[in-house]
């Protein structure tokens, strides 16, 4: 009996797993995906059921401090200072840059 339900999760994850697309690294959340389908619904919450609880306690948080929960909503453009203009001169502190004189070596 155990057996063939391994079987079935195994089967079943690589079905989630080709209509993914088949992609790399995701083989866990399909077998937990798998296991959660063939439990039932009335057992166990799947991990969409738990996401979808999390986003509707950080909605009520939201709303509780005055936020809306909308983040794709547009934002008020910050007002910017006015730019001071920039002098076109140089200012140097009046001594010469310092250069640097390669000694003539003897050898290879």
């Amino acid at each position: 009996m155990a057996i063939d339900k391994h079987e079935q999760i195994r089967q079943r994850a690589y079905e989630i797993w080709e209509a993914e697309g088949r992609p790399d690294g995701a083989d866990h959340r399909h077998w937990l995906q798998a296991c959660d389908e063939l439990a039932g619904a009335d057992e166990h919450e799947t991990l969409q059921n738990l996401l979808d609880e999390d986003d509707r306690d950080d909605a009520a948080l939201l709303q509780g401090t005055g936020e809306s929960g909308d983040f794709d909503r547009p934002r008020p453009r910050p007002v910017q200072a006015a730019k001071a203009p920039v002098p076109d001169i140089e200012m140097t502190t009046g001594e010469k840059p310092f250069q640097r004189k390669v000694k003539k070596t003897e050898g290879p």
